[in-house]
């Protein structure tokens, strides 16, 4: 047997909508690419839970020199993890539909994604594939982001299955790479089509 694990960002999502980092830049009066540096620097720590999305955003805000009250800085680094968040929220329709087929066939279903609590808690009880799944493996609450290999080797074990019956996509190549070093049979994720053919050769 098996089972079926997706990444949520940019898989079982539509890809994370751009135009957040402009509406940063307005909101902020700070460059748009500012935001872009800071999600590759901190994500991590978001991710696995080590710091709070607000905490993030206003520990950049103070960096990069914004003048302003205490309140005002909080404000808005709130409103800046709200368009982070607001941004990774479109769920793509035709994943599910995929997704929910396989497991409906007999195969487990799994989530692998590096999310914060963040959206977990305000977007997480809206995606179905979340509540349907079998095994959902998620960085904050595990405290370890892909592609460490501690959060793979919670997935085999929520999963109880070998490594090598774990058909996993990610749209990172290295996270598809640390999977494959724990004996997991990973595929990087470049559109649907092309998933739907991995999963049939994952299956002969």
């Amino acid at each position: 047997m098996k089972a079926l694990v997706l990444d949520y960002g940019n898989v079982i999502s539509e890809l994370q909508n751009q135009g957040c980092w402009d509406r940063m830049s307005v909101l902020s009066g700070l460059p748009a690419g500012l935001f872009r540096t800071a999600f590759a620097e901190r994500r991590a720590d978001f991710d696995r839970g080590a710091v709070s999305g607000q905490d993030l955003y206003r520990g950049l805000l103070i960096r990069a020199g914004w003048a302003g009250s205490r309140a005002d800085l909080d404000a808005l680094a709130l409103a800046l993890l709200e368009e982070d968040m607001d941004s990774w929220s479109r769920v793509s329709g035709e994943v599910t539909a995929w997704a929910r087929s396989i497991q409906e066939a007999g195969h487990p279903l799994g989530i692998l994604s590096n999310m914060p609590f963040e959206f977990l808690e305000r977007y997480g009880p809206r995606i179905e594939l979340f509540a349907r799944a079998d095994a959902a493996v998620f960085s904050c609450r595990e405290g370890f982001v892909k592609p460490e290999p501690a959060i793979f080797d919670v997935l085999i074990e929520r999963l109880g299955l070998e490594p090598r019956d774990i058909v996993f996509f990610d749209d990172m190549d290295g996270n598809v790479e640390a999977a494959r070093r724990a004996g997991i049979t990973a595929f990087p994720w470049t559109g649907l089509e092309a998933a739907k053919c991995d999963w049939e050769k994952a299956l002969e």
